[in-house]
C-alpha cells in the first residue's frame, strides 16, 4: 500500500505542476492517516517528489519539521470533516476570478456537476494562520472545493483509499481551474 501512495503523491505532484496549477515548490497534498496525515514537505519540488518529501503530521501537538506550512489548514480539515486527503494548488484563472467574485459558479456541465459552486473566502489572513483553516474546515463541510482570495483553492477526496481520494481531489482542483477558465472565456466574449 506505502508503494501505491508514494506513486499518487509523485502523480499528482508531477500532474499539478504539469497543469501550471502550482509553480515548482508551492501547493501542498496530503492523505488522512491513523495518527493523522501524510503530507507533502515546505519548498519541495513538487514534479520530483521523493518518499523522503513526505511527512506524517499527527492531529494534535506541534509540528514535524519541514512539514509544509500549510499544516493548520490541512490539520483543521481533517479535524472538521471526514475528509480522507486534500489538495491545495494555486489555479491562475480560478485565483484571478477570486479577486473579483465571492462564488465561482460554473456554467460548464462537468463543472456544474461536480462543484456547483465555489465559495471564495477572504479572511483576514489567507495563509497558514488558525483564522484560514477554520473557514477552509468550514468550506469543506459543504463543498468539494474552495478558494482563498487570491491565494489559492483547496479540494477534498473522500474516496476510502488514500490514494484514490487523493487523485479524486487533483481531479476536482482540474475540475475547477477548467470551469473558471470557462467562466472567465464566457465574460470576455459577452463583453
Amino acid at each position: 500500500m506505502l508503494a501505491r501512495l508514494y506513486n499518487a503523491f509523485r502523480q499528482v505532484g508531477e500532474d499539478l505542476f504539469a497543469q501550471r496549477l502550482i509553480s515548482a515548490t508551492a501547493g501542498n497534498f496530503s492523505v488522512r492517516t491513523k495518527e493523522g496525515f501524510l503530507i507533502t514537505k515546505s519548498g519541495v519540488q513538487k514534479a520530483r517528489l521523493t518518499p523522503e518529501d513526505l511527512v506524517e503530521v499527527p492531529l494534535e501537538g506541534p509540528f514535524p519539521q519541514g512539514a509544509s506550512v500549510e499544516s493548520v489548514i490541512h490539520r483543521e480539515v481533517y479535524r472538521q470533516t471526514e475528509a480522507k486527503a486534500l489538495v491545495h494548488a494555486h489555479p491562475r484563472v480560478a485565483v484571478a476570478l477570486s479577486l473579483s467574485l465571492d462564488r465561482v459558479v460554473p456554467l460548464d456541465l462537468e463543472g456544474a456537476h461536480y462543484l456547483k459552486e465555489v465559495p471564495v473566502l477572504a479572511p483576514g489572513t489567507t495563509s497558514a494562520t488558525e483564522e484560514a483553516a477554520r473557514a477552509v474546515a468550514e468550506a469543506l463541510k459543504g463543498h468539494p472545493v474552495c478558494l482563498l482570495r487570491g491565494h489559492g483553492a483547496f479540494a477534498r477526496g473522500d474516496k476510502e483509499r488514500p490514494e484514490e481520494a487523493l487523485l479524486q481531489a487533483y481531479s476536482l482542483m482540474t475540475t475547477l481551474e477548467e470551469s473558471a477558465e470557462i467562466l472567465l472565456y464566457h465574460r470576455l466574449w459577452k463583453g
